[in-house]
């Protein structure tokens, strides 16, 4: 065979392999299935529609997905941080949506205004938000989207931002957050309301709120954590539904306190001790 000959099938050889692999690039890679993650504010179909549907060449191939610009394409999204685009198997996306926080909402103008851990409002809606607490005691004097509430007293404005990002570890949310006389934060939970006092020592309060709240389901009453510091060995709580089964034998003032985990066992006594609730205001 000529040498012409050799480089010709050489050619033709290297030809194949070369529309092999495209083939093998394009339709064994070829997007057949979409999955959508981490998204309350936007439907799968809808966050589906953003990142794809004006990059279809991008979008029909799982590998060249990943190179779609989700910033670009999510930039009008209030609610939207990042969005990532990965690979399941060889023909199926996920669309992995990291939405906003928000901490809290304030009521205005017959409007509810949701707010993210930095104060900036982040969306204007017509009924409350599902999980996002109500915030009471904050003045505004006017509200745009995409930027920092308004007239706020930065004090307490700064205290919601600081409690709010703390707040963010727990499972459970507070129904509503109030800051009551001497301008001191009140949180609710249902029928359970948290005293917390000023801002002194509040990583240590939020901290024994998270490790003292499930023990509190079912009950109703006031948890006194406005003077816990980290060597509060307990915490008060004033029992109001033991008042309420009390007052058939004209009892009144009943509270517990709650006693911190310190590694000793005492068998004389159960995890909740009682007192007699005029001290209830304190932490021992």
């Amino acid at each position: 065979m000529s040498r012409r000959k050799k480089r010709a099938v050489l050619a033709v050889s290297v030809l194949g392999v070369f529309v092999l692999a495209v083939l093998v690039f394009v339709l064994g890679f070829r997007v057949t299935a979409v999955k959508v993650t981490g998204n309350k504010f936007y439907t799968e179909d809808e966050i589906r529609s953003m990142i794809l549907d004006d990059d279809t060449f991008l979008a029909g191939n799982s590998i060249l997905a990943g190179f779609i610009r989700t910033e670009e394409k999510t930039k009008e999204a209030n609610m939207i941080d990042t969005v990532s685009v990965s690979r399941q198997g060889r023909n199926t996306l996920v669309l992995k949506v990291k939405e906003k926080q928000l901490i809290g909402y304030v009521e205005y103008q017959g409007r509810y205004v949701n707010f993210d851990r930095q104060g900036i409002v982040q969306i204007i809606t017509d009924a409350p938000v599902e999980d996002v607490p109500r915030v009471d005691g904050l003045e505004i004097t006017d509200v745009q989207e995409q930027e920092k509430l308004n007239g706020v007293n930065s004090s307490k404005l700064n205290t919601i931002l600081s409690v709010g990002k703390m707040l963010e570890k727990t499972a459970q949310k507070p129904d509503r957050l109030e800051f009551g006389t001497l301008n001191q934060l009140v949180l609710y939970y249902g029928t359970i309301e948290v005293r917390l006092g000023d801002d002194e020592n509040m990583d240590e309060k939020i901290n024994r709120l998270v490790g003292i709240l499930p023990e509190l389901e079912g009950m109703s009453g006031i948890l006194h954590l406005e003077n816990t510091t980290e060597d509060s060995e307990s915490v008060v709580f004033d029992d109001a539904t033991q008042e309420e089964d009390q007052e058939d034998t004209q009892e009144s003032g009943s509270s517990q306190t709650i006693q911190e985990d310190t590694g000793q066992k005492d068998t004389d006594k159960d995890q909740l001790d009682y007192s007699d609730g005029s001290d209830s205001a304190d932490t021992r």
